[in-house]
């Protein structure tokens, strides 16, 4: 072979291994460098290109390492037949500006918590603990339900704020409440599914992406649609039925127990609960979970951390009724452990020494602080505006009545530069054309409370 015609660049902070592979790569990729051509020597290039023979040794073997070279003993470095190499061409990276996601002044969305009064100090303090030399054993990769200790807590805080009977060996703990929905459908085999509609999409894209059958059922004023349940014919119901999802309708108690008569009346029938916001009741006496009335070992309960504390800490917990435990354990192949251990323990501690009972209590204040003040604003214009599913949760329903269509509405917030999502946003079949909104207020500071209502209710007002 003729000596290698490269340009090294000495100006440039990329050092001249990574350069001379690169070179090299790209005229074996373009065939320019063929199967079976041996290279210079290590010292013939080092001494041609006057870099050392280190830089050339460097170069070579990334090369070797990534299967484009190979060496003969006592022969040199010769190229590879690339055919079955798995060649990924490397493209000039661009600032692509047309798909970031549009910056909004104001934010009236849903999934954020308020993030001032996030308790730092004390999820610092176990993350230190979490890390010391004594905790080494949470490198291992743990029990695939979940480390028993944080089991442990959420059976207990389960059963005191929603009566939710429970042994910790029935809880799964996972990253997500979709993760946890994909193991329930691993776990009972062929099951067909209803969902309520409106919704939240991921349900019903992973029963699709997971080829399942399911129907949409209704949601009335309490709660699901029971005879649309009787007629679909199918053996598993998702509902969330403390606050709907997106509607904030409570399903009242004469719904709750003809829903566990029809899960009775069949083996294979299950309900799953979906109780995702319930900590947070803002007038009454909470409502107890479905599970707790449940005396046919129907109903699966489904909760997260990501409203009570935040979404990024990635936990959700499933308890499963008994009748399924053994089911699922017999799963070898079901995912689970999602949850790194450390952040298992930090949870834990901060459940064990009580505090997040006491974080609950002070956001559960925050939340209805925000909630009224914003709710006290529209009531000033009845004309306008009514509001519903207000009862419980960190959303509610905003209703526009002063003439304006949907689209309308969605134009103005647009111009205005507000983010909120219409409720048909959440629906599957088509609903009325009325402009229902679901507004959240968990992540609005509370000193910016007062400007993103104001924004709202001009941009919306006809008698301006």
């Amino acid at each position: 072979m003729e000596m290698l015609m490269f340009n090294i660049n000495r100006n440039i902070n990329v050092p001249i291994y990574k350069q001379l592979y690169e070179n090299i790569k790209k005229n074996i990729i373009n065939n320019v460098l063929q199967h079976d051509e041996k290279l210079p020597s290590k010292r013939q290039l080092s001494h041609y290109l006057s870099v050392s023979q280190t830089t050339i040794e460097h170069a070579y073997q990334l090369l070797a390492d990534e299967g484009y070279i190979y060496s003969k003993n006592r022969s040199g470095f010769y190229i590879n037949d690339i055919v079955n190499l798995p060649v990924t061409y490397k493209t000039k990276l661009t600032n692509d500006t047309q798909h970031q996601p549009r910056h909004f002044k104001y934010s009236f969305k849903l999934g954020a918590v308020d993030q001032s009064h996030f308790p730092n100090g004390l999820f610092r303090k176990y993350a230190k603990e979490a890390f010391d030399e004594a905790q080494l054993y949470m490198l291992d990769s743990g029990h695939k339900q979940g480390d028993y200790r944080l089991r442990k807590e959420i059976r207990n805080y389960i059963f005191h704020s929603r009566g939710v009977n429970a042994s910790p060996d029935q809880i799964i703990v996972g990253s997500s409440t979709e993760q946890l929905l994909s193991i329930i459908t691993d776990t009972i085999a062929s099951a067909t599914y209803m969902i309520e509609d409106p919704l939240y999409k991921q349900v019903r894209d992973l029963l699709k992406r997971k080829h399942i059958p399911f129907e949409f059922i209704s949601v009335r004023k309490n709660g699901i649609d029971i005879e649309e349940i009787n007629k679909a014919n199918k053996d598993i119901v998702y509902i969330t039925p403390s606050h709907q999802f997106p509607t904030g309708v409570i399903m009242d108690l004469k719904r709750r127990t003809q829903l566990i008569k029809w899960a009775s009346e069949k083996p294979s029938r299950y309900i799953i609960e979906d109780d995702y916001d319930s900590e947070f009741r803002y007038s009454g006496k909470p409502i107890p979970a479905l599970q707790s009335i449940d005396n046919t070992d129907s109903v699966i309960y489904v909760s997260t951390f990501s409203k009570s504390i935040s979404p990024s800490i990635r936990v959700a917990y499933a308890v499963l009724p008994k009748k399924l435990l053994k089911q699922y354990q017999e799963k070898s192949n079901i995912e689970g452990g999602t949850v790194p251990r450390h952040t298992q323990f930090i949870l834990s501690r901060f459940m064990e020494e009580g505090h997040f009972e006491r974080h609950l209590n002070r956001m559960r204040k925050i939340y209805r602080h925000k909630k009224n003040t914003i709710i006290n604003e529209l009531h000033k214009y009845p004309n306008h505006f009514t509001v519903s599913g207000e009862l419980t949760g960190m959303h509610f329903i905003l209703t526009v009545r002063n003439g304006l269509t949907l689209d309308e509405c969605i134009k103005r917030a647009e111009e205005c530069s507000i983010d909120i999502k219409p409720l048909s946003h959440y629906r599957f079949k088509k609903g009325d054309d009325t402009p229902h909104f679901v507004l959240g207020f968990g992540g609005i500071e509370n000193k910016d409370l007062q400007s993103h209502i104001e924004a709202l209710i001009t941009c919306w007002r006809t008698d301006k």
